[in-house]
């Protein structure tokens, strides 16, 4: 508004509606936070909980303040569980807890960023937290990444106003680069087989994550953990490490046996590395079948950690898992308080 324009009835003063705005979004903030807090604060909800442990799951944890999960947000996650709830180890797993007793919780990771082994790993040492490290071993080998790290790079990263990739356009200005990362990763995704035609396609027609990323970022957030760092997490009495597949692909997207061998070929790598019996594993992308099942069954494994239940509630290899992604130690309490019952009743919670 020019300089002594008279302000005409009905208008709002410059600045006002975004302060208000900005206002009415904290005071509904606090309100949510407030709700959050009840639903789990109260000791009268443990009877209401589930008397199974409850598993959550993490993925990567930076060492870059600001980052949305950085070790300073995952440290006071561990204090707050530490505080309101009971860390078990994976052994502990079949003993449910008493009506009265505190929730008790595991600890998983997915993936196997090299930032678990440098950033969480420590912490957890540090404040004597048990947990199980599910490896997808592709990105062990320098210069490897998995798919998603690709498209990651790609979305935060890529300096230029568009991306061609097989006859398409992909708009990367600021406000379609989600969009078009999405259609991109779908495509992606489509290609068969899978995912050999997809990680062909990321290696030999598109940007690569070192063209993109500077070298602390890389090793923070995209690379994989070595040899050496997993075969110490498994030799560590706290934890426990287990299978992810070799590629992290989509299970029940890959010819039946590309499953077996993604399965078995990152089982022999990890009981290589670490010297021992691979017994657990977790799908990737939360993705399996009633075959890929008896498959890990017959195979040997004790079990098997799935996000949400699809087959059998109560069988070993679908135990649920609540992933974590905010934050806000409300939301985590609340997810840790009632995620299992709330999965109970086919109600998403993450």
């Amino acid at each position: 508004m020019p300089h002594g324009s008279p302000l005409m009835a009905g208008q709002e003063i410059p600045g006002s509606l975004s302060r208000r705005r900005a206002c009415a979004f904290d005071v509904t903030s606090a309100i949510v936070s407030q709700l959050l807090r009840l639903g789990w604060s109260f000791p009268f909800a443990r009877t209401l909980a589930s008397r199974r442990p409850v598993i959550v799951l993490y993925h990567g944890v930076s060492s870059r303040d600001g980052s949305n999960m950085s070790a300073a947000v995952f440290e006071r996650h561990i204090l707050f569980l530490k505080q309101h709830f009971e860390f078990v180890s994976p052994h502990d797993l079949d003993r449910p807890r008493a009506p009265q007793q505190r929730l008790r919780v595991l600890l998983t990771f997915d993936d196997g960023f090299r930032n678990n082994a440098e950033v969480a790993a420590p912490l957890l040492r540090k404040h004597r937290v048990p947990a199980i490290f599910f490896i997808a071993s592709r990105h062990a080998t320098p210069g490897k990444y998995l798919w998603f790290s690709h498209l990651r790079a790609l979305k935060r990263c890529f300096g230029g106003k568009e991306i061609s990739f097989r006859g398409t356009l992909f708009d990367m200005s600021p406000h379609e680069r989600r969009r078009s990362i999405r259609k991109l990763g779908d495509l992606l995704l489509s290609l068969r087989p899978h995912p050999t035609a997809m990680y062909e396609a990321l290696e030999e027609e598109l940007p690569q994550i070192e063209d993109l990323v500077d070298k602390r970022d890389l090793i923070d957030e995209y690379a994989g953990m070595t040899n050496d760092q997993v075969a110490a997490l498994a030799a560590d009495p706290l934890f426990a490490v287990g299978a992810h597949t070799v590629d992290h692909p989509f299970l029940t997207r890959c010819e039946p046996k590309e499953a077996l061998r993604q399965i078995q070929a990152n089982r022999a790598w990890i009981e290589a590395v670490c010297g021992g019996r691979c017994n657990d594993i977790a799908y990737p992308n939360g993705d399996y079948s009633a075959e890929l099942l008896s498959v890990c069954r017959e195979a040997g494994f004790k079990r098997g950690f799935a996000t949400s239940t699809r087959i059998d509630r109560q069988s070993i290899f679908e135990v649920p898992r609540i992933g974590i992604y905010s934050q806000s130690t409300d939301v985590l309490g609340f997810k840790v308080q009632w995620g299992s019952l709330l999965r109970d009743v086919r109600i998403p919670v993450g």
